[in-house]
């Protein structure tokens, strides 16, 4: 596959998963504050946002390159750990994600002036989904890291039983960046 590459699978998801159920109530936080503060309406139910863009008045988060950890960042060391572990210096924005069983990410390109410099990453923790990116598709199982390509058209529906939660992450494009040396070692 070319707009998906798989760095690492049966990664223990438990450690950042436990830290996800000890702060469970780090879900209701986007919602407890103000829309028009933060740039519009979020989805409360899954965003759970670790580093976000710092927007200014009449700012677009999309073309926003400036980010800030949020106060949640703090609650989640297992995540600086799994970063570090995989040589993760320097990241974009980081969230986890959520959704339901049967409900779905529809077809979408992430578009704006910060996504052109950057490479996007899943850590899969729980629940399996169907993810889709241009006409590539795979069942992802949760321990699993892989990039893919955010620049054109890419979904997921989550066929488990449970919620999924994933951590998505950017990462500026660099050579040294996962992906790249899975492609070095697999000759893409």
């Amino acid at each position: 596959m070319k707009n998906i590459v798989i760095i690492k699978t049966e990664i223990d998801p438990k450690p950042i998963l436990d830290q996800v159920y000890d702060n469970y109530n780090d879900w209701d936080w986007v919602s407890s504050l103000n829309p028009n503060r933060i740039g519009g309406d979020k989805d409360p139910y899954g965003f759970l946002p670790l580093i976000w863009a710092k927007v200014g008045r009449g700012e677009n988060p999309k073309n926003v390159d400036k980010q800030q950890e949020t106060p949640l960042y703090s609650h989640y060391s297992e995540v600086r750990k799994f970063l570090s572990k995989n040589n993760i210096s320097n990241t974009g924005r980081a969230a986890f994600f959520r959704l339901k069983p049967g409900d779905s990410v529809g077809m979408h390109i992430d578009e704006g002036t910060y996504y052109l410099q950057k490479d996007r990453y899943h850590l899969s923790l729980q629940s399996r989904y169907q993810y889709y990116v241009g006409d590539e598709t795979m069942v992802v199982e949760p321990g699993t890291f892989f990039w893919f390509n955010n620049k054109i058209k890419h979904g997921a529906i989550n066929i488990g039983d449970v919620d999924r939660i994933s951590l998505v992450f950017d990462v500026p494009h660099s050579t040294n960046n996962p992906h790249h040396e899975i492609e070095r070692t697999q000759g893409f």
